[in-house]
Order: C-alpha cells, then sequence, then structure tokens
C-alpha cells in the first residue's frame, strides 16, 4: 500500500477515518491519494467498520465511497487496509506512525472507540442507514424544562417541544469500541424543517462534553443533557428538525459528511412532529383548522409544515409523500412507553397533498398541489397537508415526506396525527 500526498506534513497527521480530515487541515489544498499495490485488494474490510453499502471505488485505487447515486452530493470516503504485514517480515517502518486514511487492521479490532448515534432502535452503526433515518431515539427532549433545572435523564420519553419556551435537549450516545472515549464532543441543532440538511440552515443550540468506556466496561452509553436551553419560535410552531453531532477529540473524529445521518454515524436527526387530532393549532388538516380563530390558523400555515428541500447538488429532486403503517415507526414506542405498543392505523379517508415548490421564505403554498413534486432549483420549499379525517381514540394517521434523486433518498420528514 503506498500513500502519495502533495504536502509537507504528511508525517504529523493525526489518525483520522476519514480524507476530510486531512484536507480540512490544509484548507482544501492537500490532496491525499491511495494507491493499493496488493493483489488482494478487493478484499481488504473498511477500516473504520463501517458498511460499504452501496458505494464503489472513490478518487484512489485504495479507498472506497459509500455515498450517493448523485455523484455531487458529499459522500463518505474511507481508506482500506487488511491490516497484515507485505511478505510477513516486520521491518522498522512498519513501526512508524501510519499515515491518514490508513488503519493498521479492521477498526472493529483497534484499541479505539467507535461512536455513534442510532438512526432507529436496531442501529449497530453500519452505515448507510436501511429505511428511514430522521427518526432516531438518540435525540430526546423535555418540553417547557430550563435545563438548569432538568434532570440528568428525561422523566418522560417522546415528547414535543413548546414554542416560546424553553426546552431541554438530551442525546443517548454510544461507543462500540474496545477503546474508551475520555473527551467526547456532543453538539445540539436545530433546523427549520428540511428534508436535505446542511450547514446553512443548522443553528446551533449548546455544546458540551462527557466520557464513555469501551464497550463491555458498563459506561459504554449515556445520556447527555444539552446545557443551553432551545426555545423554538411561535412562528415555526416548535417543530424544528433537531440534529445531534458525536466525536472523540483524539481518536474518532467527525467524519463526513458532517451533516449526513444516512452515511455518518456521528450524525444523528429527528426530523419528526406529533399533533394531537384535538390541538385547534394542527396545521396539517384544513378542516381541523377551521375550527380554531383565523389568528390561530395563519399562524398554523406560516412554517410549520413547510419543508424546505435542501441543496439538490446538480440535480432534480422527487418529493413525495405517503401514508406508513404507525408499527412501521419505532419511534412511537417511545411515545407510548411500551416495547411494542403502536396506535392502530386510521383509514384513510382524503388526500395527501404537496404543493407545488416555492422559493423559500415565499410563504405556505396553495396551488400545483398533488403527492409528487418535482423540485429542480436549490433553496425551495414545499408545504404538505392532508384531507383526511381526524383519528379516533387509540389510532393514528402516520405520514412520511420524502426527497430522493435517482430512487434513493437523501432526506425525510415524517408527521404523526394521534387520535
Amino acid at each position: 500500500m503506498r500513500y502519495d500526498c502533495d504536502c509537507r506534513c504528511h508525517d504529523r497527521h493525526r489518525h483520522e477515518d476519514d480524507r476530510d480530515r486531512h484536507e480540512d487541515e490544509h484548507g482544501g489544498r492537500c490532496e491525499l491519494v491511495i494507491r493499493c499495490e496488493e493483489p488482494r485488494c478487493a478484499d481488504h474490510r473498511h477500516d473504520d467498520g463501517d458498511e460499504p453499502g452501496g458505494g464503489g471505488k472513490g478518487p484512489g485505487d485504495g479507498t472506497v465511497t459509500v455515498g450517493w447515486n448523485n455523484p455531487g452530493r458529499p459522500g463518505h470516503v474511507t481508506g482500506t487496509s487488511s491490516g497484515d504485514v507485505p511478505g510477513g517480515t516486520l521491518t522498522p517502518g512498519d513501526f512508524d506512525p501510519q499515515p491518514p486514511n490508513r488503519w493498521p487492521g479492521p477498526r472493529g479490532d483497534l484499541y479505539l472507540p467507535f461512536l455513534f448515534l442510532r438512526a432507529n432502535p436496531g442501529d449497530l452503526g453500519a452505515r448507510p442507514v436501511v429505511g428511514p433515518f430522521w427518526e432516531s431515539p438518540d435525540i430526546l427532549l423535555l418540553a417547557g424544562t430550563d435545563p438548569a433545572t432538568a434532570p440528568p435523564v428525561p422523566p418522560a420519553l417522546g415528547q414535543n417541544a413548546l414554542a416560546g419556551k424553553p426546552n431541554t435537549l438530551y442525546a443517548h450516545v454510544w461507543n462500540f469500541g474496545i477503546g474508551a472515549a475520555p473527551n467526547v464532543v456532543v453538539e445540539f441543532y436545530w433546523c427549520d424543517p428540511t428534508l436535505g440538511i446542511g450547514p446553512a440552515g443548522a443553528n446551533l443550540v449548546g455544546q458540551t462534553m462527557t466520557s464513555l468506556g469501551a464497550r463491555g466496561s458498563g459506561h459504554a452509553h449515556t445520556i447527555v443533557k444539552c446545557p443551553v436551553a432551545w426555545t423554538p419560535t411561535f412562528v415555526n410552531g416548535g417543530h424544528e428538525c433537531l440534529v445531534v453531532r458525536v466525536w472523540e477529540e483524539t481518536s474518532d473524529g467527525l467524519g463526513t459528511p458532517p451533516w449526513d445521518a444516512a452515511l455518518n454515524r456521528h450524525v444523528a436527526q429527528r426530523n419528526i412532529h406529533v399533533v394531537a387530532a384535538g390541538d385547534p393549532g394542527n396545521p396539517i388538516s384544513p378542516h381541523l383548522l377551521r375550527r380554531a380563530p383565523v389568528d390561530e390558523i395563519m399562524a398554523a400555515l406560516a412554517g410549520p409544515l413547510t419543508l424546505n428541500v435542501g441543496p439538490l447538488f446538480g440535480e432534480p429532486a422527487e418529493v413525495a409523500v405517503e401514508r406508513a403503517a404507525p408499527a412501521s415507526m419505532p419511534w412511537l414506542q417511545l411515545r407510548t412507553g411500551v416495547r411494542g405498543m403502536f396506535p392502530a392505523q386510521a383509514p384513510p379517508t382524503g388526500d395527501l397533498v404537496l404543493t407545488a415548490p416555492r422559493p423559500v421564505g415565499a410563504g405556505a403554498g396553495f396551488g400545483g398541489g398533488g403527492a409528487t413534486q418535482l423540485v429542480t432549483h436549490d433553496d425551495n420549499q414545499v408545504t404538505f397537508s392532508t384531507g383526511d379525517a381526524p383519528p379516533q381514540p387509540g389510532q393514528a394517521h402516520v405520514y412520511r415526506v420524502t426527497a430522493s434523486q435517482q430512487g434513493q433518498v437523501f432526506g425525510g420528514y415524517t408527521v404523526v396525527l394521534l387520535g
């Protein structure tokens, strides 16, 4: 395995699991090219333990890219290494610091942490995520409570934020590595409802640190409380998306892409909106809204369910909405507090409508509606509504809005209407 770098600081690079760390240290001017001269390179395992999924060969013959069919959308790039000593003979050079992007063996076997946030209850850290990746059970909140008085662990799960009031955010952070993680950074963000989340719409709520033991230590996961209150605005109805990012300062960096929960185990999203059918501010069902005063209707329609599509990276995107069975949304178990307990699916009685794309900030759209919309420009938004009758007690409507390119879903938002 030969490593070529066009900068002069190659020897002082630290061990990282992604090429982006290397490039970022040099302002994007440093290009790391990995060329594998071993005949069995195709058999090498991923250095950081992530699954290759639908990826392919990256810019160098010895790199693997886990990513999207759209080549413009950022993917996750790793190096490859079998950990074998060429020829079976050790030389003094084998004890030198490893170059960036090369692990001396499979990541899961090294004395390193393996941090991650779950995208779903069965998530063991493999990426890309199969199924919705925006319903993380590891992002929690305590509504209407300031962190100064909030307990270390939320007393109730599945809560929704209260607009105009302080809310306390929590993250459930995991380490599946055989090495401890003594300096774990945990960042909490909110975004306006967005299908494809990126740095442009992310707003930092707060940052804190924690430490985790190795797997099997009895302290390989913990609940982390954000030290800063999150106060959603009335304009957004408290229905913003939440994002948490974690990394270890010395041995498990943030990785790439830095905002993509589908590809990056260090990132989690909670793009979920739950409303009760009797709530006069319910923004998704027009026949319910007519019961509310006009000012409440306008406040509800001003933005909570108008979804930004996000950057398209040079290709059009299809935005679609469909009904889903409540049992297909494991996050709802947090709401009931009972494993395996879900509301019954309410019968459909109306149409699901996405309005035609409009520029972000143009307000909720009301024309050109359909179950799918083609979005061809960046910074566009669509508005979701439904004609379904309210569910009966014990029932629920679950709607998933997704954005996809070339058949791959790159973002989504889930709406639950409870009876």
